[in-house]
């Protein structure tokens, strides 16, 4: 049944219940009667599922840009592993020119060991306060040695030789006499070795550096 037989068995059906009614009121009626149903589809079934589809290809692209980061960071995981592992062995090879706390007795005996090797007496030999830094203590050690002067710059060229971190500061030499041929010295200096910590120092809660 196609839809001018549909109208016009509606238009007879208003004809016999609604004589009364004008050809173009039974027309309003007929629109109202075909286009109700399909407003009511577009809104409750049509529009509902076209929304649905839109909001499921935006959750697909998404996903698909998720995913294509993922690649690209599974991609670059060897060349970051690599960084890391060389930085690792950077750090390791760094972290053994600065003795922890445990170590530092040692080097302090490995010290004197040094200067009397060369022949130095020690008149003085005092660590100091540690003065914290970024990671990393520094440590003081006074000393004052006596003895000839090759001597002492055999000892200063020891320590320079140390597997860690030893400077030499503050040199003052004075003559003390001679030993036959061989003038003798006393001297005083300061040293600094270095403890790692791997703690960063905190700002003054003034905000003013100190």
């Amino acid at each position: 049944m196609n839809s001018i037989a549909i109208t016009a068995k509606f238009d007879a059906f208003i004809d016999k219940k609604y004589f009364l009614l004008d050809n173009r009121t039974k027309l309003l009626i007929i629109i109202a009667a075909l286009l109700i149903p399909l407003a009511l589809f577009y809104f409750l079934l049509f529009k509902p599922q076209i929304e649905k589809i839109d909001s499921l290809e935006k959750q697909v692209e998404v996903a698909k840009e998720e995913v294509k980061k993922a690649r690209k960071t599974a991609a670059d995981l060897p060349r970051h592993k690599k960084e890391l592992e060389e930085v690792q062995k950077e750090f390791e090879a760094t972290a053994i020119l600065l003795p922890k706390t445990q170590e530092i007795p040692n080097l302090l005996r490995n010290i004197s060991d040094l200067g009397k090797s060369a022949g130095l007496d020690f008149l003085k030999f005092v660590p100091g306060v540690e003065i914290p830094k970024d990671f990393y203590a520094e440590i003081p050690i006074d000393i004052t040695i006596s003895g000839p002067y090759h001597n002492l710059g055999l000892f200063l060229d020891k320590v320079s030789k140390l597997d860690r971190i030893v400077t030499v500061n503050n040199i003052n030499i004075d003559k003390s006499g001679k030993d036959g041929l061989e003038m003798l010295l006393n001297s005083t200096c300061r040293l600094v070795t270095y403890r790692f910590t791997n703690v960063k120092l905190q700002p003054p809660k003034d905000g003013k550096a100190k």
